[in-house]
């Protein structure tokens, strides 16, 4: 047999063999570089694990959260400890939208929408997670104007006219079957049911004790972030006549520790009333969130 029969008889039996599907596409949008770590890092590492291909968006610089350096300085090293977190959970790309930290209640809404529609629309995920905007108790309020957002844009991205022009460009309407709305478990009310659950996102608990400890070291690479954490809450135990005696010495191994114990308790926080030993919580809006299950055949 020639090599030309060969080659066409290889092409005809591609379909009957069985072609690798397609990896399933993840996006992250997050308001600043450590949120969706410690809210949903291990989950988003289980699925990469899996074979998922994930995309970060982060919203703003995080150039005001550092201790002693200037604000651009801040915002140059969070840019790359961001993205080697990201490389450590096996994140494809990191896109920084570069709005400034803490100021997003003066930019506009549509505005931030409309660059994560684009982003729904270019990379067409299967899995959308977004800050959930309608938690209490975070006082980082990047957070809920981030999430107020991007849930518009998870909706609005399905819609051909909503920004008609991307779809000139080639970016056609896309509806995301997944979302995950992610939040660190300090609202005491999370777990309760808004109302009737047909249309109200479900409580989602995920094991993570296999990830948690590429979780914890990603978010080990947030060096700038993790230390001006530390300093400011040995500051306030200080002025407050207290004192945490892993903060005396306040050295790279007593900030890791720092962390650890962080990603740990709020890990065992989202596994009480489970069997994990580990776990992240979400409010998880699939299949069943549009369609009600009675009708589902």
């Amino acid at each position: 047999m020639t090599a030309a029969r060969r080659l066409l008889l290889c092409l005809m039996l591609l379909p009957a063999m069985g072609l690798p599907a397609e990896k399933p596409v993840v996006l992250v949008v997050t308001a600043d570089a450590s949120d969706y770590l410690l809210s949903a890092g291990g989950t988003i590492a289980g699925m990469i694990d899996q074979g998922a291909v994930v995309y970060l968006v982060r919203v703003t610089n995080d150039e005001k959260d550092s201790y002693d350096l200037s604000p651009e300085e801040t915002a140059r090293r969070t840019r790359a400890e961001s993205e080697a977190a990201a490389h450590i959970l096996g994140i494809k790309e990191v896109i920084s939208l570069g709005y400034r930290a803490a100021e997003l209640a003066d930019v506009s809404f549509t505005d931030i929408r409309d660059r994560l529609i684009f982003y729904i629309r270019l990379y067409k995920p299967r899995v959308l997670f977004i800050p959930n905007p309608y938690t209490h108790y975070d006082r980082v309020l990047d957070r809920y104007y981030t999430g107020w957002a991007a849930e518009d844009a998870w909706r609005s991205a399905a819609f051909e006219n909503f920004q008609p022009a991307f779809a000139e460009a080639g970016l056609k309407p896309h509806q995301t079957p997944e979302l995950y709305y992610y939040a660190q478990p300090f609202d005491p009310a999370r777990r309760e049911a808004e109302s009737t659950p047909t249309f109200v996102p479900e409580l989602k608990i995920v094991d993570i004790a296999a990830t948690l400890p590429r979780k914890t070291k990603a978010l080990e690479a947030l060096r700038t972030v993790n230390y001006s954490m530390a300093r400011r809450l040995k500051d306030r135990l200080t002025s407050t006549g207290r004192r945490l005696p892993l903060l005396d010495t306040l050295d790279d191994r007593a900030v890791s520790a720092l962390v650890e114990k962080n990603v740990e308790g709020l890990a065992a926080i989202a596994a009480q009333g489970t069997n994990y030993r580990a776990a992240e919580e979400f409010h998880y809006a699939g299949l069943h969130f549009r369609i009600p299950s009675k009708y589902l055949q």
